[in-house]
């Protein structure tokens, strides 16, 4: 999948990613309530610690599943450890991927691309993996750093297009680039 080194955030970092700071700029429940319904099956990649899949399944009132998926073994166990317990555990499955392929092949209705797509050494094949198992009318909400420019959004969202989805809507995520797709 290419030579380029990509550098992940590390686990020993993972409470920065759960701040009360993070949740000034990127409100889990204000970024997905739109979009997030009962009864759901959602795709949250390149979940890190949970701050988005514990959203989502709060959001789904213990319905549904959530499907988290992360590269690291360390940030799938905090998540682990924040389910366990809750009313909503058994509505979880942890996935761990690899570097070049998800390995998932469940159809889902909504899929979460928060902050994780340039970590991505092919975006290519992360598109053609992923968005074949989103179900007709499923939404896929992609949000990147600001530090892509326009130009490298732009022409990841045209190629998304070409695959079958139209944008649904732009949310406004401080310090961000989003787009919400939905398959048609």
């Amino acid at each position: 999948m290419g030579n380029k080194k990509h550098m992940f955030c590390p686990v020993a970092i993972a409470g920065i990613l759960d701040s009360r700071v993070r949740k000034l700029f990127h409100n889990p429940n204000k970024i997905l309530k739109p979009f997030i319904k009962k009864d759901i099956t959602a795709l949250d990649i390149g979940c890190g610690s949970g701050f988005f899949s514990m959203e989502i399944a709060e959001l789904m009132e213990g319905t549904g599943k959530v499907i988290s998926v992360d590269m690291q073994e360390g940030m799938l166990e905090i998540l682990k450890q924040k389910i366990q317990g809750t009313n909503f555990q058994n509505k979880f499955v942890l996935h761990k991927c690899s570097q070049n392929a998800i390995g998932i092949k469940e159809n889902v209705d909504f899929v979460l691309m928060f902050y994780m797509v340039h970590e991505v050494p092919s975006k290519e094949n992360l598109f053609n993996e992923v968005l074949p198992l989103v179900n007709q009318n499923g939404l896929v909400m992609i949000v990147e750093p600001k530090l892509i420019s326009k130009r490298k959004f732009k022409e990841m969202v045209n190629a998304i297009t070409k695959k079958g989805f139209e944008e649904y809507c732009i949310p406004k995520i401080p310090l961000s680039r989003g787009i919400v797709l939905k398959k048609i």
